[in-house]
């Protein structure tokens, strides 16, 4: 008791800033009370299973999430939180899951003055149905910056639109995202960071989410730089009743998935019959996480999501700030995972299926599902990179393009490309990397997410300088044995894989 009291007064005495309580151990007042974390040998301060929001379960199951309450005393932040519920059948059937699962975590140096550094907030990837914000945060706050990860909810508990729940957004997980970046504005400079100064990053879903808050109302002015890692900004997505018509062709140029009806589905297999607002609070969101197949898709609502992505930063409705976006060259490596096979995207290429044979004829050389699955890559990550790359001009935000494409050398035997998310592990796990020349390529890469972080540009004085994309032609920085800006890349591929996306809104105009 005594020491919980000693601690309280030093935070207090600090204006809630870091106090140090022991060797290893740090405490910090934040607006919903006091937190406990550890110092690590490196000097970063560490503090995991921050609650920023109330449970999302029982009657606030499908609402926006809830402002954290203030809790008395000091509480053990040394342990993540729960992860978000997610399907039996992910790689991370081992973790601690809960429907109550809005937790936070930060790492910060040791030395960190209050307000002054760099803040980086990641989004994990899993498809919006797997994954958590546990990272090795430590590795980029070694370089003074702030980390922030979070959890936000996953699958039908975080993305649904069924008739009986009458609300005005579908995305509630996407809403747990703009919460956590709520408590980073009112909480962050306590832990050293700089509210002024936040990035937003993250790989797959996690940049399509970045993405998305950077189209979302209810994000604006929350951040001020962003990282979207193999977003998916062009691919269709199931719109609600309520979202803007008319609308955009599906992916197989057929009418748009109704959000709806894909709720009804999974809620069906999940427990049929549940149709009215008290019995589906009851399910067993266990079972409904379950009832997804393939990945899980946000939903264009009209008020979270006021369209596709894509569509907004064409109409430069996106947030004006410094962006960086791509992907790698394997990304149709996630294929097998998505819930679409290649005879099914074989037939949403429909006419232009010669023509993708013929583009990607090396890879059809190897086999037929290598050709697919490429061209699948490519559709999905890298034709959203370079059109929101060149459509934040409708804005006057500088944007920068990268392209990971590792030789073969450096790449596991077998591997015909840098598959899709790699550059996650070249982030947080490039010292895991056998491979002396992947590895140093990860730490540069790094290098230029910190400086991007702390200036807004990713110029390394003594790396290759990374030239912003398309003024007069597309460019990307292409990372490999030696990095360099590179004009056109895949330019021949692109240009037809874009021009089906702008078929898909052609009735439009």
């Amino acid at each position: 008791m005594y020491r919980m009291c000693l601690w309280m007064l030093l935070a207090m005495a600090l204006g809630g800033e870091l106090a140090t309580a022991s060797p290893n151990e740090s405490l910090v007042g934040t607006s919903a009370g006091h937190y406990r974390g550890v110092i690590d040998a490196s000097g970063v301060r560490s503090f995991r299973g921050i609650r920023y929001a109330e449970s999302p379960a029982g009657a606030n199951r499908w609402q926006p999430p809830r402002r954290a309450e203030k809790l008395s005393g000091a509480t053990s932040a040394m342990d993540y939180g729960p992860a978000c519920l997610q399907p039996k059948r992910s790689a991370a059937t081992a973790l601690r899951t809960d429907e109550d699962c809005l937790f936070l975590n930060v790492w910060s140096p040791a030395s960190a003055a209050r307000g002054r550094l760099p803040v980086m907030v990641w989004i994990h990837g899993g498809g919006f149905l797997t994954g958590d914000g546990r990272i090795p945060g430590e590795v980029l706050a070694t370089h003074g910056v702030v980390v922030v990860s979070m959890n936000y909810r996953l699958g039908p508990l975080g993305f649904m639109a069924h008739e009986a729940l009458k609300s005005d957004v579908a995305n509630f997980g996407l809403l747990d995202m703009v919460a956590a970046l709520d408590w980073v504005q009112e909480n962050i400079a306590v832990f050293g960071g700089d509210p002024n100064n936040v990035t937003l990053f993250g790989v797959s879903a996690g940049g399509q989410a970045v993405n998305m808050l950077m189209v979302s109302p209810q994000a604006a002015g929350k951040f001020h730089r962003a990282i979207a890692q193999s977003g998916y900004s062009t691919w269709a997505l199931p719109r609600a009743s309520v979202a803007p018509k008319p609308a955009p062709l599906s992916a197989d140029m057929t009418n748009a998935d109704s959000a709806e009806s894909l709720s009804a589905q999974v809620l069906s297999r999940a427990y049929p019959n549940a149709t009215s607002l008290p019995p589906l609070r009851e399910v067993d969101g266990q079972k409904l996480v379950d009832a997804v197949e393939g990945f899980q898709l946000p939903i264009v609502d009209g008020a979270s999501l006021p369209e596709e992505p894509a569509r907004l930063f064409l109409q430069g409705k996106q947030a004006k700030v410094p962006f960086i976006t791509g992907g790698n060259s394997y990304e149709g490596s996630v294929m097998p995972q998505s819930g679409i096979g290649v005879d099914r995207f074989a037939r949403m290429l429909g006419g232009s299926f010669s023509t993708i044979e013929r583009l990607y004829s090396a890879d059809f050389a190897l086999s037929r599902d290598i050709g697919i699955q490429r061209a699948f890559g490519d559709t999905r990550y890298l034709v959203s990179a370079r059109v929101l790359a060149t459509a934040m001009r409708t804005v006057g935000a500088p944007a920068w393009l990268y392209y990971v494409d590792l030789a073969p050398e450096q790449l596991l035997p077998g591997m015909v490309g840098t598959p899709h998310a790699f550059d996650q592990l070249m982030l947080f796990g490039s010292e895991r990397i056998a491979n002396e020349s992947t590895r140093r390529t990860s730490e540069r890469l790094r290098r230029y997410w910190i400086e991007f972080a702390r200036s807004g540009r990713p110029d390394v004085t003594e790396l290759a300088s990374w030239a912003t994309c398309c003024a007069k032609q597309d460019q990307w920085m292409v990372f490999g044995v030696n990095d360099g800006v590179q004009f056109g890349v895949l330019s021949d591929k692109l240009d037809v894989l874009t021009e089906l996306y702008r078929k898909r809104w052609a009735t439009l105009h």
